[in-house]
């Protein structure tokens, strides 16, 4: 009986040490994947900028032309 238990008390420690290094694994990853995402946020952030900017610039050279016909 005593071996049983045993037994039933290494593959408990055994699923114990697995889930462990799975969540280990797991917040790795979702650290990795939470820094890309906050670097596309940022990169579409300065797309919008320079979009926006773009736009003032072009609507800048609009009225200026307006302004000398």
């Amino acid at each position: 009986m005593t071996d049983a238990v045993k037994s039933l008390e290494d593959q408990l420690q055994d699923q114990k040490q697995q889930l462990e290094d799975n969540i280990r694994q797991t917040e790795a990853q979702m650290s990795r994947l939470k820094e890309q995402y906050l670097k596309v946020l940022g990169a579409l952030e300065f797309a919008a900028i320079q979009k926006q900017e773009a736009d003032s610039a072009t609507n800048d050279s609009t009225d200026s032309e307006d302004v000398t016909s």
